[in-house]
């Protein structure tokens, strides 16, 4: 076996990461991205000691890989596909510099 996938871990996660989930809750913005946006909840937990970082790194990555293994396929073909054509358009403005 080469690996174990997380599907639909969301509940999971959030049981595991209690508090976490309340402080990202109670963030001024609902969209917030706990890096730098004013008024975040993790953020100030994390200057003031009460979280700490390695923890909130482990739940970004967790919830990062349950979006991954949770997109249908169509997600990720069309994703793969989009990235394709910038691929060809790069590609192609490379080659077109040469000329």
């Amino acid at each position: 076996m080469r690996e174990l996938q997380l599907t639909n871990a969301a509940a999971g996660i959030a049981d595991v990461f209690e508090d976490i989930e309340a402080l990202a809750a109670s963030c001024r913005f609902t969209d917030c991205l706990h890096e730098t946006e004013p008024g975040c909840t993790i953020l100030a937990a994390i200057a003031d000691g009460s979280l700490d970082p390695a923890r909130f790194n482990r739940w970004r990555k967790l919830q990062a890989e349950d979006a991954f293994n949770s997109a249908s396929l169509a997600e990720r073909r069309e994703k793969n596909r989009a990235f394709g054509k910038l691929v060809r358009s790069a590609v192609k403005v490379k080659l077109d510099r040469k000329r």
